[in-house]
């Protein structure tokens, strides 16, 4: 608060996400403004010409939240890092077509940053989601009929010696916004939309006449390509005693207590997560000044101990410096935010993504049991739901269900890629049609039969096909 209340005139409103927690909302509360508006998900706040409308979204711990400005016939969706993308046709049919739409491409994801994977696999894994994203935004902006985009994350700016090589790294997952242009121009350029895409990176100080479709570049300094590594390099330097003196030595003995602090902490959180024994892949906790002492999480027994190394076929192992995770155990970070700082390294054995894990960790123990009543809910909704609709990919028609296993997007208003794999809108989870729609990188699956084969080799064994069929008939899918 300390920049608000510094500003002198404060004839302006705030307008706050209701999500779950209310903590920013209180923090506002006694703020002397004209004051704080609490917007539900697709509620209006009426302007004078026009409006202002907020779409949230919130699973597990995970938080976001859309705008769409309408102003003078003039309309800006911020899509930030929203999951709305099965929601677009929606907003397009309430509100027309936007002008403008704004949209993050970059992803902060521990996979494959924090793995411990050989340089090949690690970039092959970090181009195909770099392309999935870019993807995803051309289909959003696709889906709204935009006119004009503006890409708004990048390029990575990482100060902490321990993640600075990321900056410079030639292939990852933080794209620059020069990466995305390329990608948009070469994909609209072959288009046959009624107007040309116009893509835009704008910096602090320039302008954008939405009208006339003129931009303006007043910005003092502009960031380019040539510049950027000698910019990130004297940035970091003006840090570089800050993250320094956080690193500060620990003895043997205070380590064994934030270890144990950490073990009291896991327990506590196991104690409240019902959904254990769906979980079959152990959890090993370690702190990198001490790596001969782990934490194991075995969800079945529903035990946690400490011992000397991986004794399990199937875990996920995570180290985290010990200074970071005292912040997160003193409350100083929630555990989101701790999985955004990328100061980890993970392995996992076999290379499988165990969804329930991850929010088991990630997610706040005062809101573990919210969380497994809303996943039993959305579980059993999809069970009752059943409902399956068909696409098309390499001239073969599948019946698959319609609702994405992982959080329940719409799979629908996902696309093919590599006439194989049906991806999904949310989360880009993609699944493979050839193999009975199980997802590349999980467990899950979407029951993919094949309707109709187009004499190529078969993709299904042919009892598969029979009994998946037999399914899809009880189910009164259109065939």
């Amino acid at each position: 608060l300390a920049f608000l209340n510094s500003l002198q005139t404060r004839d302006f409103k705030f307008i706050v996400p209701q999500f779950r927690r209310s903590g920013l909302f209180e923090s506002l509360a006694h703020y002397q403004c004209r004051g704080v508006i609490l917007c539900r998900s697709d509620e209006e706040v009426r302007l004078a010409d026009g409006f202002i409308k907020l779409y949230l979204y919130g699973y597990g711990f995970e938080r976001d939240s859309a705008i769409l400005v309408h102003h003078d016939g003039q309309s800006f969706l911020n899509l930030n890092d929203c999951r709305l993308y099965d929601h677009l046709q929606e907003i397009r049919k309430g509100h027309g077509d936007i002008d403008v739409v704004a949209g993050q491409f970059s992803g902060a994801s521990w996979h494959p940053t924090c793995y411990d994977y050989p340089e090949q696999v690690y970039q092959r894994i970090s181009q195909k989601k770099t392309i999935i994203k870019f993807e995803a935004i051309a289909r959003a902006i696709e889906a709204i009929n935009a006119r004009i985009f503006l890409p708004s994350s990048g390029p990575p700016c990482f100060l902490d010696p321990m993640l600075f090589h990321l900056n410079l790294e030639p292939i990852n997952v933080f794209s620059r916004p020069p990466q995305l242009i390329r990608y948009l121009q070469k994909r609209f350029n072959r288009s046959e939309r009624r107007h040309t895409l116009e893509v835009m990176e704008m910096m602090p100080g320039d302008v954008l006449d939405v009208t006339e479709c003129n931009f303006a570049y007043k910005a003092q300094e502009r960031l380019s390509e040539d510049g950027i590594e000698a910019y990130l390099r004297s940035y970091a330097a003006r840090y570089e005693v800050f993250f320094r003196d956080r690193q500060v030595g620990c003895s043997s003995q205070h380590l064994d207590d934030i270890l144990n602090r950490l073990r009291e902490a896991i327990e506590y959180k196991l104690s409240l997560f019902e959904l254990s024994h769906l979980v079959t892949t152990a959890l090993y906790l370690s702190l990198h000044e001490a790596p001969d002492k782990m934490i194991r999480v075995d969800f079945q027994s529903r035990r946690v101990e400490i011992v000397s190394g991986v004794i399990d076929p199937n875990y996920y192992s995570l180290s985290t410096p010990s200074w970071q995770m005292e912040r997160v155990l003193d409350g100083k970070m929630t555990w989101y935010n701790f999985s955004l700082t990328f100061r980890m390294r993970i392995k996992r054995e076999p290379d499988v993504y165990v969804p329930l894990l991850h929010d088991f960790l990630l997610t706040e123990a005062e809101d573990l049991k919210q969380f497994c009543s809303e996943w039993l809910e959305l579980e059993a909704k999809l069970e009752e739901n059943g409902e399956r609709i068909t696409v098309e990919a390499g001239g073969c028609l599948y019946s698959v269900s319609r609702f994405c296993p992982h959080q329940g997007a719409d799979l629908s208003e996902g696309w093919i890629e590599e006439n194989r794999y049906l991806v999904c809108p949310g989360h880009w989870w993609r699944f493979d049609l050839w193999n009975e729609g199980r997802c590349e990188a999980s467990h899950a699956t979407i029951n993919a039969v094949a309707l109709e084969q187009d004499g190529a080799k078969p993709r299904i064994q042919a009892p598969q096909v029979a009994a998946l069929r037999s399914r899809v008939r009880a189910q009164g899918v259109p065939r």
